[in-house]
């Protein structure tokens, strides 16, 4: 999906760029200007802004989900190990 149709960048490309910044430095700034200097581009019409926004806080979102939710490959117990 594309965000930007002034630079042509797609979703996919948003969270990476997302990602790279936080792997750099984890209290790395993720306003849309930061995400774009990552990308080694700037905002045009910066209508896609809001979008950018939005993106990151999913990502966030689904970060804190997976740290309240691990999952370490374990399993639901089979009802052998339940004794069902």
């Amino acid at each position: 999906m594309i965000v930007c149709h002034c630079n042509i960048i797609k979703r996919t490309e948003i969270r990476e760029a997302v990602r790279s910044i936080l792997a750099a430095d984890p209290s790395g700034r993720l306003e849309p200007q930061y995400v774009y200097r990552e990308l080694q581009k700037r905002g045009r019409c910066c209508s896609c802004f809001p979008l950018v926004s939005s993106i990151v806080e999913e990502m966030l979102q689904e970060a804190m989900h997976e740290i309240e939710n691990p999952v370490f490959g374990a399993r639901a117990p089979s009802a052998a190990v339940r004794g069902a």
